[in-house]
């Protein structure tokens, strides 16, 4: 079985600034991830961190040392670059030279392959310049991008595959929001590409954040996951459980942990959803 834990939306270094959905405690990180550690060594070993990114609010070297400082756990950490990560000139060889250990191959798209499951990381882009994020909000993939994760794909057809990217790939369902118009609805042009792979290869999954909102949403038997933000009330993050017959996801909170005050916005309390929201459990067919 493989074990990991999904994250997102750290924003380290936003102070009172920055988008939120629940009161923000991005100071509080370094003792949120040593209770997660503690959560970790309770509940049973993981392989891994996912990080779906936004680990900082701006790209500055002093930034990138602090998460990579913070994030030395005891379990190798992946990242999906987010926006808030990419918003200087030469992002990547930044992030590269201070902090290449939350990447495989000195790439910002790799795939982690295990025993039951390949994940393919594909931080997806902004505006027209590659890797910076300068307040344009147009998701999607350059050609490259697209052409290697199918090469991956395509070469192992018979694996369970889930996909990571930054931006979510559909809105947040207006029953979970109670809103009258759609949440986060991404682009049209966005949603038809991942999804097009999706169903081209036979992705099981499809993780993405930035929204800072629970979400699951199963289409055609693919379930499509954001997470709240990992430093805003109640500090949620997710278990994945992937065997060769099933992917499982259960979120859990550190609130109960906490030894400082954190508040709570309760007309927001949409961020956290449903019980169908908050996880899932997928057998799945066997590939021939």
């Amino acid at each position: 079985m493989t074990r990991f834990l999904y994250i997102s939306d750290t924003h380290w270094g936003s102070g009172d600034s920055g988008y939120t959905m629940q009161p923000k405690y991005d100071e509080k990180l370094p003792v949120l991830l040593v209770l997660l550690m503690e959560w970790t060594e309770e509940n049973g070993p993981v392989d891994f961190l996912l990080h779906g990114g936004d680990v900082i609010h701006e790209t500055e070297d002093s930034s990138i040392q602090a998460a990579a400082e913070y994030f030395g756990l005891p379990l190798p950490i992946h990242l999906c670059l987010g926006n808030h990560d990419l918003t200087a000139q030469g992002s990547v060889d930044t992030w590269m030279r201070l902090a290449p250990q939350f990447f495989l191959g000195d790439a910002t798209d790799f795939a982690i392959d295990t025993d039951d499951c390949m994940i393919h990381v594909i931080p997806n882009q902004y505006g027209t310049t590659p890797f910076l994020w300068d307040q344009t909000q147009d998701p999607h993939f350059l050609p490259a991008q697209i052409q290697t994760l199918e090469q991956r794909l395509e070469l192992a057809s018979d694996r369970t595959h889930l996909i990571l990217t930054h931006s979510p790939v559909l809105d947040v369902d207006r029953q979970q929001s109670g809103l009258h118009k759609p949440f986060h609805q991404p682009p049209e042009s966005f949603t038809t590409c991942v999804m097009g792979l999706v169903d081209k290869y036979g992705v099981t999954c499809v993780l993405g954040a930035h929204s800072h909102v629970n979400m699951k949403r199963e289409l055609n038997g693919v379930n499509y996951i954001t997470v709240s933000s990992f430093v805003e009330t109640p500090f949620e993050f997710k278990l994945f459980e992937v065997t060769s017959d099933s992917v499982s996801m259960k979120t859990h909170n550190l609130l109960d942990r906490i030894d400082f005050r954190a508040d709570y916005n309760w007309d927001n309390v949409f961020v956290q959803g449903r019980a169908c929201d908050r996880s899932f459990h997928t057998t799945l067919t066997p590939r021939i």
